[in-house]
């Protein structure tokens, strides 16, 4: 068992992103609107405290094309992809 306090945080950290990205991958299935708010509330509340939420496409509709989170952008006409994403997406 390790001595280093910071393996659980970073396991707890963890494990709070991939609840906030199952809350997204339900309201892409429920179609629900709310859920992708609240999860979004959740990682801005963790971002003010000073949590790293992971990369913000991760939990971020894109402004562009309004791909949800976790899927792929749609290609817009004048609008520039970077590595198969709008960078608008990957801006707070």
């Amino acid at each position: 068992m390790s001595s280093d306090p910071g393996v659980a945080a970073r396991q707890q950290l963890e494990r709070a992103r991939e609840s906030v990205q199952k809350i997204h991958q339900a309201a892409v299935r429920h179609r629900d609107p709310g859920l992708h708010e609240l999860a979004n509330d959740i990682s801005e509340v963790a971002l003010t405290l000073g949590h790293d939420a992971g990369p913000v496409q991760e939990w971020r509709a894109c402004p562009v094309c309004g791909a949800e989170p976790g899927a792929n952008c749609i290609r817009r006409p004048g609008h520039e992809m970077v590595n198969g994403m709008h960078p608008e997406r990957t801006t707070l």
